[in-house]
């Protein structure tokens, strides 16, 4: 038997998930399939359990700010009607160097801070509670920056989305044949239109026309975890993103102690450049089997002891995942075929910006255009 709607809307992740409210939102009938997370078994694999994600209005481009800006605007009105709580609003510290390899990510964000309002942030050397080498000057958003729990957000975007009459299927993907779209337990789903919003995966789980210029680096992440004592002491702790010394070629990013699921407080620590490069399904899947690269993990560890001198551990560990790079530093919102969107490419950044980039996906999935939408990029996709 096969379900029919207007769109089908493959991901209900950072991407997928706000597409299909806004489609539903506009009176489309939306068939939204979610895969179950999991790091064993078939289907594509999760990475770790991650409960925070910077965001942040300032940004070293301006159309990635403007991405975030317009996402943080809705954050609450999310939370509001779905209930679930998920804009940790704590502020956020961008910061870069006025000297070394990286002055123009730092001329960049200086310039985007510059031209924010309402409120505009202040700008200085202060890394107000993290220690910045010397050097340094800092953007500082103490209103409408902080951290995301990315789950909780999507959750929020899928129950809005299911008010809207989206309905939502927990399977995987397995096929598509034109409009229909088989599911791994065989259900097959039809619409005059279908999303493709699977991040990591794809430029390999064959659900496009093509294959989309992407690349999957494998990250390591390093957390920290606190007592319920330090929590508390770092509670006004921001979110910080910035260059720890002239003799690094990248940034990091740190934040603040937040609760997971299993009840304790962690502080997560993360940032690479060169890392493996993830090329199908099945190396994705080996990378979420691992706790990552231990050697990156102590190298963030030692950045963070020196960013936040005095913070008492309890313990550490590292975890996995991925970066999505697209050829053009954008996502990808794009139409890939007679009927099909790419929605694709979060660059790092999707998590906070999900909300608009979901929006853009259906503005051209529903054959619109994006020109006026007042972003300098266009977000074609490159294709291989």
């Amino acid at each position: 038997m096969t379900a029919t709607s207007d769109f089908v809307v493959i991901g209900a992740g950072m991407m997928g998930a706000p597409c299909a409210r806004h489609l539903a939102e506009a009176g489309h009938s939306v068939a939204l399939i979610a895969a179950p997370e999991t790091r064993q078994g078939p289907g594509p694999r999760a990475s770790h359990w991650d409960a925070g994600r910077i965001t942040r209005r300032v940004a070293s481009d301006p159309d990635w700010s403007l991405l975030s800006r317009r996402s943080i605007a809705r954050y609450r009105d999310l939370e509001a009607r779905s209930g679930e709580r998920f804009f940790g609003e704590v502020g956020a510290v961008m910061a870069g160097l006025r000297e070394g390899p990286l002055t123009g990510f730092t001329d960049g964000l200086l310039t985007v801070a510059e031209g924010l309002d309402d409120p505009r942030p202040s700008i200085g050397p202060d890394g107000h509670g993290w220690t910045l080498p010397p050097g340094s000057v800092a953007s500082h958003e103490r209103r409408l920056g902080g951290w995301i729990d990315p789950r909780a957000a999507a959750r929020a975007q899928i129950a809005c989305a299911r008010d809207a009459g989206c309905v939502v299927h927990h399977g995987h993907a397995v096929a598509r044949d034109g409009a229909a779209v088989t599911l791994a337990d065989g259900t097959r789903l039809s619409g005059g239109h279908v999303v493709v919003a699977t991040g990591p995966h794809a430029a390999s789980d064959g659900l496009l026309p093509g294959r989309p210029r992407l690349t999957v680096w494998g990250r390591t992440v390093a957390f920290v975890r606190v007592s319920e004592a330090e929590a508390a002491r770092l509670a006004d702790l921001p979110t910080c993103i910035w260059v720890p010394g002239p003799d690094w070629d990248h940034d990091l990013y740190a934040l603040p102690p937040i609760r997971y699921p299993d009840g304790r407080h962690y502080l997560k620590i993360g940032g690479e450049v060169v890392s493996p490069v993830l090329h199908d399904a099945e190396a994705i899947r080996a990378w979420y089997a691992t706790p990552g690269d231990a050697a990156v993990g102590e190298r963030l560890l030692a950045a963070l002891r020196l960013a936040l001198p005095g913070l008492a551990e309890a313990g550490t560990h590292t975890e996995s995942c991925a970066v999505v790079w697209s050829d053009t530093g954008y996502p990808y919102v794009d139409a890939a075929g007679p009927g099909v969107t790419v929605l694709c490419g979060g660059n790092g950044a999707a998590a906070k910006s999900g909300d608009e980039i979901g929006r853009l996906g259906a503005v051209v999935a529903s054959g619109g255009s994006l020109d006026g939408e007042g972003y300098a990029a266009d977000f074609r996709a490159v294709w291989d």
